[in-house]
Order: C-alpha cells, then structure tokens, then sequence
C-alpha cells in the first residue's frame, strides 16, 4: 500500500509528459511549416516516429517497460489507423491555428 502514490506519481508524471511533449511538437512543427515554409510534412512525421522508436527501443533495453505479445492482425490494424490518424493531424495543422488544433 506503500507504493500506491509512488505509482500514481509515476503515471502522472508520464501523463505530463506526453502532453507537453507532443503541444512542443506540435509548436515546433507549426512554425516550421509557417515561418520557414518547410513544406514536407510527411518528413517531419517520419522523422517524429522513428525518434519514437528509438526512444522505445532504448526504454525497452533498459528494461524501463516489459515487452507483452500481440497479435500481428491488431499491430497491424493499430499501424494503419495510427497512420491515418497523423496524416489528418497534419492535414488539421496545415490548415488551422495551433489553438484551434490543440482544442480539437
């Protein structure tokens, strides 16, 4: 029972940490696109996702999280709707305020 904060400390600071993270990439990316008209927004994506990999990849070396198996059916099915998810955002952040994409 001693542990319980500790835990939920940890959670939130996860949650923290998420949040501002992708609101500075999201900041990032904007003015990017916007005051120095890089115009490869697909590139920006690929480069955010394969640092996302390799942070996972070295947490997991770390032993930071578990490893768990899952059906390759949903990994795949996650991985398109993934893809298709930021292909929108980034459609939404071409197009819009970083307010108004950040309230939606």
């Amino acid at each position: 029972m001693g542990e319980m904060p500790r835990f939920q400390l940890g959670v939130v600071g996860a949650l923290f940490l998420s949040v501002a993270s992708s609101v500075s990439i999201v900041i990032c990316n904007k003015a990017l696109m916007t005051n120095l008209g890089f115009q490869f927004a697909t590139t920006l994506t690929s480069w955010h996702l394969m640092m996302t990999y390799c942070t996972l990849h070295v947490a997991l070396r770390l032993n930071f999280f578990e490893n768990k198996a899952i059906e390759m059916k949903t990994v795949m099915l996650f991985g398109i709707l993934n893809g298709v998810s930021i292909g929108f955002l980034n459609l939404s952040l071409g197009f819009n305020s970083i307010g108004f994409y950040q309230v939606t």
